[in-house]
């Protein structure tokens, strides 16, 4: 029980600190909360769990970044397709391929790394509940959208 307080100050301590911050760092408290929860970590558990996660989430923001920034730029000359030679069609679509294959290799390495120190149960719950939260934010944009 009392473990399970210690968790709970530190997830509102969390929340409080990013809360003071923008949009995203509001969003990843609410992140932390809803896996924290999901996975109901032992103190243990968390304590060798989020320096993982934080670290390999960290580079997975970082390449899904760069695949915006491609797709914009890719957006931008689809918009003049003659001023595109098909070479550099050929480079967007290799690179687009390699973020794919980073990103690939990053959740390959989370989870590697993850079994160190959680059942495989835990490991699929945090997929699950990752693919929750993602559905769950994209329904309140639909939502807000809808009002305004």
């Amino acid at each position: 029980m009392k473990q399970l307080g210690i968790l709970t100050c530190f997830i509102l301590f969390s929340i409080g600190l990013f809360a003071q911050h923008g949009p995203r760092e509001r969003i990843r408290a609410f992140k932390i909360a809803y896996i924290t929860e999901k996975l109901d970590l032992s103190s243990k558990e968390a304590q060798e769990f989020w320096p993982i996660y934080n670290s390999l989430d960290r580079k997975l923001e970082e390449f899904k970044r760069k695949e915006r920034k491609l797709i914009r730029a890719i957006k931008e000359v689809m918009d003049n397709p003659n001023g595109l030679s098909d070479q550099q069609a050929g480079n967007f679509i290799e690179d687009h391929i390699k973020i794919k294959e980073d990103k690939a290799q990053a959740q390959k390495e989370l989870v590697l790394k993850l079994k160190s120190v959680l059942p495989n149960k835990k490991i699929l719950k945090l997929i699950k509940a990752e693919a929750d939260f993602k559905k769950r934010m994209l329904d309140r944009m639909r939502e807000r959208r809808k009002r305004h």
